[in-house]
């Protein structure tokens, strides 16, 4: 429980601020007013115990005196509705529950609009369910290089490699089409836990085919895994904020990414030491299992479920994004995944110096992430996201044509772009379908991206060998995101501050009382 207590010089305009109940980040009500005590209680908000005192302390005019002024003791009891990610929101919540300014507003780290607990839980639960995402979703990618040197494969296999690994994107296609007809709760638990268990079994693989094997199967997982954390984030908060979810979202996975880079070392230290990164999800279970008892589903899924609305796909909307991801991953995944390769035969690092260049380029890069959400949903969507992709692509591939300093300046560049630009357009494939098609949507959208992401691998692959230079051969793909700019400012659609249901009128209206099913409410008992 904490307690923010504040005392105030009491004229007319402060107790007057003080006394009105409070529509900013809470919904408040009146329980007690006596003259000199007034408690407000919650109504609405992102706490799971809420409870605002204002005591009025009168004085005793002082001789010679014209006026004075009583003061006023504010007390605030609160606890916050965000399970594991509290302490990184106590501060921001402390000083704007302890502000006078208590007028509706956006902040960069949250909505101006007021959430409740459950969507703050919903929320922070799929964050934290991203955070183990992100770490299964690119431990291939930063181990292969290592794997493939114990295996004594050649130079060509890993880009092969990972790119005959996303052919398990089918099995994302498969299940998350069954997030529009079981929900998404259950299916984001069911994909987390088998996604950590295949992913373990790459520290039994023999050879760089099982590995890529059972890998195939892990990284379809976790990539539905992902579609499905976007989309729950995406469907569930205000208009206003959906980039800001987004951010959100992508910070944790970005965070859980960051946990595999910490380990990379222990491939060095000792003989097959890639394998224990492979072990260390097992860590995860316990907590999904815990995190599966606070999760709820969503609140637009449960409407349309009741309404049994209708899932129609706009075809043409989906060929915009479509085009766009397959274009772009083009270039950025082998941009991204063949980086530790790069630096290891290109520019000579060992595992400790890969670690060092990927934390202290993506570390920083992380901040870009909520900045680029925050202006997303200020400026817009379009410009954001199409600006952030120009910049990403012309430092991602400088990054590999340029040595010491001005590489690592490049390559920071580029993932502060692209991070950037993540917020800005990962939610069109929510906005612009409606609740019971997003789910086929996202696994159709998924399969198309990583045949994209495929197909860059394997061509880059190729032109690699057959220049020796892996920099001119992610240099040859920049057509990639300078097509993806093109269709983003000239065809999308501007979808910040807009309700879902502008977009998709065939769905239910979202009543501002609907209630949030499949999770534990403030004050009940846990699910069984």
């Amino acid at each position: 429980m904490s307690t923010v207590t504040s005392t105030w010089l009491a004229d007319k305009a402060t107790l007057d601020n003080l006394l009105k109940p409070r529509t900013d980040l809470v919904r408040e009500v009146a329980t007690e007013s006596n003259g000199t005590r007034h408690v407000f209680e919650l109504t609405e908000g992102p706490f799971t115990h809420y409870r605002r005192t204002v005591t009025i302390n009168q004085v005793e005019k002082s001789p010679g005196v014209e006026t004075s002024f009583p003061t006023a003791t504010e007390e605030v009891e609160y606890r916050l509705a965000i399970p594991l990610w509290w302490p990184y929101l106590w501060l921001f919540f402390r000083q704007a529950l302890k502000s006078p300014d208590r007028r509706p507003r956006r902040r960069w780290w949250w909505p101006k609009e007021v959430v409740s607990a459950e969507t703050a839980r919903l929320i922070a639960v799929a964050g934290t369910i991203g955070t183990m995402a992100g770490y299964l979703g690119v431990i291939i990618g930063q181990t292969i290089t290592f794997a493939s040197r114990d295996f004594g494969a050649a130079d060509n296999a890993q880009a092969n490699t990972l790119a005959a690994v996303r052919i398990g994107v089918l099995l994302s296609f498969i299940f998350v089409r069954y997030a529009d007809r079981i929900g998404r709760r259950p299916l984001m638990i069911w994909l987390a836990a088998a996604a950590i268990v295949f992913t373990f079994f790459g520290a039994l693989a023999p050879n760089l085919m099982s590995l890529g094997a059972s890998q195939a199967i892990a990284r379809g997982l976790t990539t539905g895994l992902i579609t499905v954390i976007g989309l729950a984030a995406t469907e569930e908060v205000p208009a206003s904020s959906r980039a800001l979810a987004v951010a959100f979202v992508a910070m944790t996975t970005g965070f859980g990414a960051a946990l595999v880079v910490w380990t990379l070392p222990l491939a060095d230290a000792v003989d097959g030491g890639w394998r224990l990164i492979y072990v260390f999800p097992l860590a995860f279970l316990p907590l999904l299992w815990w995190l599966s008892r606070q999760l709820p589903e969503t609140r637009r899924y449960v409407v349309a479920e009741e309404a049994d609305s209708s899932g129609e796909i706009r075809w043409g909307r989906f060929a915009m994004l479509a085009a766009t991801s397959f274009v772009f991953l083009m270039f950025v995944s082998p941009a991204a995944q063949l980086r530790n390769e790069f630096l290891t035969d290109d520019r000579g690092f060992s595992a400790f110096d890969v670690t060092v260049f990927q934390l202290l380029v993506s570390i920083p890069a992380t901040i870009s992430i909520p900045v680029g959400g925050y202006l997303a949903d200020v400026i817009g969507r379009k410009k954001v996201g199409a600006t952030a992709i120009a910049i990403g692509a012309v430092g991602y591939a400088a990054s590999y044509q340029l040595e010491g300093p001005a590489m690592w300046v490049a390559a920071l560049i580029g993932f502060c772009s692209m991070n950037a630009a993540v917020p800005a357009l990962r939610g069109y494939s929510t906005e612009l379908f409606p609740t019971k098609a997003r789910g086929r949507v996202g696994g159709m959208l998924d399969v198309v991206g990583v045949a994209g992401s495929a197909t860059g691998l394997v061509i880059v692959g190729a032109l690699a060998v057959r220049w020796d230079d892996l920099g001119s051969g992610i240099g040859a793909m920049m057509f990639g995101p300078l097509i993806a700019v093109s269709i983003i400012l000239l065809l999308y659609p501007e979808t910040a501050n807009q309700e879902l249901e502008q977009f998709n009128p065939g769905d239910p209206e979202l009543p501002e009382d609907s209630p949030v099913t499949g999770g534990e409410r403030p004050g009940s008992s846990p699910r069984p």
